[in-house]
Protein backbone atom coordinates (compact mmCIF):
# COMPACT_ATOMS: atom_id res chain seq x y z
CA UNK A 1 0.00 0.00 0.00
CA UNK A 2 2.86 2.33 0.67
CA UNK A 3 4.15 1.63 -2.73
CA UNK A 4 0.78 2.47 -4.30
CA UNK A 5 0.57 5.75 -2.38
CA UNK A 6 4.10 6.68 -3.39
CA UNK A 7 3.27 5.89 -7.00
CA UNK A 8 0.11 7.98 -6.80
CA UNK A 9 2.00 10.89 -5.24
CA UNK A 10 4.71 10.59 -7.92
CA UNK A 11 2.03 10.50 -10.63
CA UNK A 12 0.27 13.51 -9.16
CA UNK A 13 3.57 15.39 -8.94
CA UNK A 14 4.30 14.55 -12.58
CA UNK A 15 0.81 15.65 -13.59
CA UNK A 16 1.23 18.92 -11.67
CA UNK A 17 4.61 19.47 -13.27
CA UNK A 18 3.16 18.80 -16.74
CA UNK A 19 0.23 21.11 -16.04
CA UNK A 20 2.59 23.91 -14.90
CA UNK A 21 4.61 23.46 -18.09
CA UNK A 22 1.44 23.58 -20.21
CA UNK A 23 0.25 26.69 -18.34
CA UNK A 24 3.61 28.41 -18.96
CA UNK A 25 3.45 27.52 -22.67
CA UNK A 26 -0.11 28.85 -22.85
CA UNK A 27 0.96 32.09 -21.13
CA UNK A 28 3.71 32.51 -23.73
CA UNK A 29 1.26 31.87 -26.56
CA UNK A 30 -1.26 34.29 -25.05
CA UNK A 31 1.40 36.99 -24.81
CA UNK A 32 2.31 36.38 -28.44
CA UNK A 33 -1.36 36.49 -29.50
CA UNK A 34 -1.92 39.64 -27.43
CA UNK A 35 1.01 41.34 -29.18
CA UNK A 36 -0.34 40.32 -32.59
CA UNK A 37 -3.83 41.56 -31.73
CA UNK A 38 -2.35 44.86 -30.55
CA UNK A 39 -0.42 45.28 -33.81
CA UNK A 40 -3.56 44.40 -35.78
CA UNK A 41 -5.57 46.98 -33.84
CA UNK A 42 -2.95 49.64 -34.58
CA UNK A 43 -2.96 48.70 -38.27
CA UNK A 44 -6.75 48.92 -38.44
CA UNK A 45 -6.67 52.26 -36.67
CA UNK A 46 -4.12 53.57 -39.16
CA UNK A 47 -6.25 52.29 -42.07
CA UNK A 48 -9.18 54.37 -40.73
CA UNK A 49 -11.72 51.67 -41.51
CA UNK A 50 -14.21 53.33 -39.19
CA UNK A 51 -14.42 56.35 -41.50
CA UNK A 52 -14.76 54.08 -44.52
CA UNK A 53 -17.59 52.20 -42.85
CA UNK A 54 -19.35 55.47 -41.98
CA UNK A 55 -19.01 56.58 -45.61
CA UNK A 56 -20.64 53.36 -46.77
CA UNK A 57 -23.45 53.73 -44.26
CA UNK A 58 -24.14 57.31 -45.45
CA UNK A 59 -23.77 57.23 -49.26
CA UNK A 60 -25.14 60.76 -49.82
CA UNK A 61 -22.43 62.19 -47.58
CA UNK A 62 -19.89 60.17 -49.58
CA UNK A 63 -21.18 61.57 -52.88
CA UNK A 64 -21.34 65.12 -51.51
CA UNK A 65 -17.75 65.01 -50.22
CA UNK A 66 -16.50 63.59 -53.51
CA UNK A 67 -18.39 66.29 -55.41
CA UNK A 68 -16.92 69.09 -53.28
CA UNK A 69 -13.43 67.60 -53.52
CA UNK A 70 -13.82 67.36 -57.29
CA UNK A 71 -14.75 71.04 -57.48
CA UNK A 72 -11.71 72.03 -55.43
CA UNK A 73 -9.44 69.86 -57.56
CA UNK A 74 -10.86 71.41 -60.73
CA UNK A 75 -10.44 74.96 -59.45
CA UNK A 76 -6.91 74.18 -58.28
CA UNK A 77 -6.07 72.68 -61.66
CA UNK A 78 -7.46 75.75 -63.47
CA UNK A 79 -5.54 78.19 -61.28
CA UNK A 80 -2.35 76.17 -61.59
CA UNK A 81 -2.61 75.89 -65.37
CA UNK A 82 -3.31 79.63 -65.63
CA UNK A 83 -0.15 80.40 -63.70
CA UNK A 84 1.90 77.96 -65.78
CA UNK A 85 0.45 79.30 -69.07
CA UNK A 86 1.13 82.91 -68.06
CA UNK A 87 4.70 82.02 -67.16
CA UNK A 88 5.22 80.16 -70.45
CA UNK A 89 3.74 83.07 -72.43
CA UNK A 90 6.03 85.50 -70.62
CA UNK A 91 9.05 83.32 -71.45
CA UNK A 92 7.82 82.94 -75.05
CA UNK A 93 7.54 86.71 -75.50
CA UNK A 94 11.01 87.29 -74.05
CA UNK A 95 12.59 84.57 -76.21
CA UNK A 96 10.77 85.39 -79.44
CA UNK A 97 11.40 89.12 -79.15
CA UNK A 98 15.09 88.35 -79.63
CA UNK A 99 14.35 86.66 -82.97
CA UNK A 100 12.35 89.52 -84.49
CA UNK A 101 15.40 90.75 -86.39
CA UNK A 102 15.76 87.52 -88.40
CA UNK A 103 14.91 88.45 -92.04
CA UNK A 104 12.54 85.69 -93.18
CA UNK A 105 10.66 84.63 -90.08
CA UNK A 106 11.04 87.87 -88.12
CA UNK A 107 7.73 89.22 -89.46
CA UNK A 108 5.82 86.14 -88.27
CA UNK A 109 7.52 86.17 -84.90
CA UNK A 110 6.72 89.88 -84.56
CA UNK A 111 3.04 89.10 -85.18
CA UNK A 112 3.13 86.32 -82.59
CA UNK A 113 4.83 88.59 -80.04
CA UNK A 114 2.32 91.35 -80.77
CA UNK A 115 -0.58 88.94 -80.38
CA UNK A 116 0.73 87.58 -77.10
CA UNK A 117 1.44 91.03 -75.69
CA UNK A 118 -2.01 92.29 -76.66
CA UNK A 119 -3.60 89.20 -75.20
CA UNK A 120 -1.69 89.64 -71.96
CA UNK A 121 -2.58 93.35 -71.76
CA UNK A 122 -6.17 93.45 -73.00
CA UNK A 123 -7.30 89.89 -73.43
CA UNK A 124 -8.33 90.38 -77.09
CA UNK A 125 -6.53 91.03 -80.33
CA UNK A 126 -7.53 93.95 -82.53
CA UNK A 127 -5.98 93.70 -85.94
Amino acid sequence: MMNDEATQIANQAKILSDEKQIIEEEKGLLKKINGNVHRLALSLECARLDEYASMLSKPWRFFFLNFVLGIFRGVGFAIGMTIVAAFLLYILVKVLSNFVDIPIIGMYIAQIVEFVEQYMNKGVMTH
